[in-house]
């Protein structure tokens, strides 16, 4: 099924961004025929989208946009594993998206429950001590069953699209992003015995602590876990969609940013 075209672009920015790279930006625009606001949207329309100038993190707040529109990176930050372009591409990918050539690809998002308060997370829920001493014990129940009892500094709940993010670099595993999988990984362990785990993404989960601690959704929005207060995490209803190149590889953008294969010559 051919992508809907898109004719007309949100564009969200980074925090304290240079003015002279919105301006670079409006030049691709007006080059590209793109009509497009500063503005945020208010109403869903399936031919419009999230623009996001920045890096990883302002893409990451767009996709928990309530009006869960689809949307891209236009990178100008560090890694950027998840934008679709940099600046120097935006004007072809601008031209792309008004012909409808492009892949939209949906990746499954978690959602954490704390009573009436819910959590929204495309990259990952994790659950962490409030200080820099001592330790964590949280109770793991997958699917209403004690799995385990951790002695940790925190857990981490990755969805594949977040698997580069904090999660592997406490050591947890990499997925392809359009798996339907939730990763759990410890954060320093205080057992060697403690692995990664990858569950299907229809894993109901539930968390308990016996302290207080606090959870985090993508490294952005931050609640606190009451002593003994449960956090249910499961996979979300709703998916996050990212518009992607068509020529774009996953795991050629992975060799790049991890210099995988790389060979050091004196």
């Amino acid at each position: 099924m051919h992508p809907t075209p898109i004719n007309h672009v949100y564009v969200l920015l980074k925090p304290a961004l240079e003015p002279k790279l919105l301006n670079l930006l409006e030049h691709c625009l007006n080059e590209a025929k793109m009509p497009y606001s500063l503005e945020p949207p208010t109403a869903y329309n399936p031919s419009e989208a999230l623009l996001c100038l920045g890096g990883d993190g302002t893409l990451l707040a767009a996709l928990r946009h309530p009006l869960n529109l689809p949307c891209f990176g236009v990178h100008v930050g560090h890694l950027g594993f998840l934008t679709a372009t940099n600046l120097e591409g935006a004007l072809e990918f601008l031209k792309a998206l008004k012909r409808g050539d492009y892949k939209a690809q949906r990746h499954l998002m978690l959602e954490g429950k704390m009573g009436r308060e819910r959590i929204l997370a495309a990259n990952d829920l994790v659950v962490s001590k409030k200080d820099y001493y001592g330790m964590l014990e949280l109770q793991l129940f997958i699917d209403g069953v004690l799995a385990n009892t951790y002695k940790v500094d925190g857990l981490i709940f990755a969805t594949p699209l977040g698997s580069t993010a904090y999660n592997i670099s406490v050591g947890g595993s990499v997925l392809d992003p359009l798996c339907q999988n939730i990763l759990i990984t410890p954060i320093a362990p205080h057992s060697l015995s403690e692995r990664p785990l990858i569950l299907g993404a229809g894993a109901r989960l539930r968390v308990l602590s016996t302290q207080a601690c606090i959870v985090v959704a993508d490294g952005q929005v931050r609640h606190t876990l009451k002593p003994k207060q449960a956090l249910n995490i499961y996979a979300a209803k709703r998916h996050a969609t990212l518009l992607q190149p068509l020529d774009r590889n996953y795991f050629k953008i992975l060799k790049e940013k991890f210099a995988w294969g790389s060979t050091i010559t004196p």
